[in-house]
């Protein structure tokens, strides 16, 4: 197997994220343009308040900083250590997936259930591509 072909789910994690940034950062240049949001409130985020909908996009942005940088991680040790298998493939491109669709379904309708279940899948798919990485180094040492 190539073992290139690893990093592509982590670069289209990337993107995502890049993304759900601009989205933000235009959803608050409108709010401000419009006068739905005072720009003194970004100074401290405390000045004021911010509609509902900036606020989801915004903890919506913070939440590519909590677990996919452990995805990340996973992706750069199976690189790293030579351990590049179809499972790990598999993990990392169906984790890549299902944060799309955690995505969509956040800033969509947001229904918190389904919402949690996408979330919990994709933590099972994290936790698979960490087992191919102690997998692959058990294999290496052996």
């Amino acid at each position: 197997m190539e073992p290139h072909l690893i990093l592509y789910p982590s670069i289209a994690m990337v993107f995502l994220t890049l993304a759900v940034f601009f989205r933000l950062g235009l959803a608050r240049y409108a709010a401000i343009h419009d006068g739905s949001v005072s720009i003194k409130f970004y100074r401290t985020f405390d000045e004021g308040d911010q509609p509902a909908r900036l606020h989801l996009l915004g903890r919506h942005v913070q939440n590519h900083f909590e677990v996919p940088p452990l995805f990340h991680i996973g992706v750069l040790m199976v690189y790293a250590t030579q351990t590049v298998s179809i499972a790990a493939l598999a993990f990392a491109w169906s984790f890549f997936v299902l944060r799309c669709l955690h995505t969509a379904i956040h800033l969509g309708p947001n229904n918190v259930s389904v919402r949690f279940f996408t979330f919990a899948v994709s933590l099972l798919t994290l936790a698979g591509l960490w087992v191919c990485v102690l997998l692959g180094l058990a294999q290496t040492s052996a």
